[in-house]
């Protein structure tokens, strides 16, 4: 049995979602810390309001960018979103927190990770 069968065997053994998408991030983007990615789970679900594309997803936090307050979550359909998050604590107005949408984890990749990863080594 794979590494990655196996934590998702024993995470759904304690109801917890778990990624679908692994990925190796590149600077200025990096893995959630231990207990990390929840913090930023936590605050966005405080900051969305009714009508936000994010409403209702059962969301799973992927990694978070060094240079801005961007987190990356991955959706059960594969989807990834890449969020603005305001850190207000509080719901916010629709658009915010703002939103981008990927197709899944590659194209997010291919479209955000690697350009940012040329520009920061510049």
């Amino acid at each position: 049995m794979s590494l990655r069968n196996q934590k998702q065997q024993s995470s759904a053994a304690y109801n917890v979602p778990v990624a679908r998408s692994q990925i190796q991030f590149l600077e200025p983007w990096y893995d959630f810390l231990p207990g990390q990615g929840e913090v930023f789970l936590e605050e966005l679900k405080r900051e969305l309001s009714s009508g936000h594309l994010l409403e209702s997803l059962e969301l799973v936090p992927l990694g978070h960018s060094g240079a801005a307050d961007d987190a990356i979550f991955e959706a059960e359909d594969g989807r990834v979103f890449q969020v603005h998050l305001t850190f207000s604590r509080r719901a916010e107005q629709p658009p915010l927190p703002r939103t981008r949408v990927y197709s899944n984890a590659d194209d997010w990749v291919h479209q955000v990770m690697l350009p940012a990863n040329e520009e920061y080594r510049g």
